[in-house]
């Protein structure tokens, strides 16, 4: 999300949302609804239209279609389990595969969490 310049805040959420299916709150459901007033509904003040323009970006660029697109599509995301939406996430490239990270890790690449 970096390229994107999205912030940290929003990119926390997302990423809870995309790989442990965590309800991502009214605005980010909104948002990934595509309900443009939810959005503005539920928007903190300290929200900017150059932050939600990155993060849209992104949703646009990198996310999967199964992740986004209305109520129904956020609902069925969040109930998937671990092994679906990590599948999903390794073939979007969003994540690396466990073997990836098996050897970045063994390469002193990356810490793995």
């Amino acid at each position: 999300m970096d390229q994107w310049g999205v912030p940290q805040d929003y990119a926390d959420p997302m990423y809870n949302y995309l790989v442990h299916g965590f309800e991502p709150g009214s605005f980010f459901t909104a948002i990934l609804a595509n309900d443009f007033m939810g959005a503005v509904q539920h928007s903190h003040p300290a929200n900017t239209i150059a932050a939600l323009k990155a993060l849209v970006g992104w949703i646009n660029d990198y996310m999967p279609h199964e992740a986004n697109g209305s109520l129904e599509i956020v609902g069925r995301w969040c109930k998937k389990s671990t092994g679906e939406r990590r599948a999903i996430l390794e073939t979007a490239h969003l994540i690396y595969t466990s073997e990836e990270e098996v050897i970045m890790t063994l390469k002193g690449v990356a810490r793995v969490e």
